[in-house]
């Protein structure tokens, strides 16, 4: 983005809105939570998994 100022003819170089980097962290927040439930619901019907045998270490075999 690129701004006048009054009475130069330079451009002066502005920055977004901090209110653009809150969305987009927000996003990729949202993105991140999304992405982990479905794997831990695919772990949980592929593997047949619980929610805690997930964090135990136990080695699965493969389908």
């Amino acid at each position: 983005m690129t701004a006048m100022t009054s009475g130069q003819s330079s451009l002066v170089e502005t920055k977004p809105q901090p209110d653009i980097y809150t969305l987009l962290l927000i996003v990729a927040i949202i993105f991140l939570a999304v992405t982990v439930g479905m794997v831990m619901y695919n772990l949980m019907t592929t593997y047949g998994l619980t929610f805690a045998e997930m964090f135990t270490g136990r080695e699965i075999s493969p389908v």
